[in-house]
């Protein structure tokens, strides 16, 4: 199963990576001055995008 795992930078901010059934990193999120700003994003993520389309605009 998919999960979204929440770390701290060299700089003391807050990021989050999503990581695929196998392990590798296929999102990187930007730093949070606070862990529930980091929280806030992933919870709006899994809100917002389950269903997500891909709009392909090349």
């Amino acid at each position: 199963m998919a999960r979204f795992e929440i770390k701290k930078s060299s700089n003391d901010q807050y990021y989050f990576v999503l990581k695929a059934n196998n392990g590798q990193v296929i999102l990187q999120s930007e730093t949070y001055t606070s862990k529930q700003n980091c929280n806030n994003c992933i919870k709006s993520i899994k809100e917002n995008a389950p269903d997500a389309e891909v709009a392909d605009l090349t």
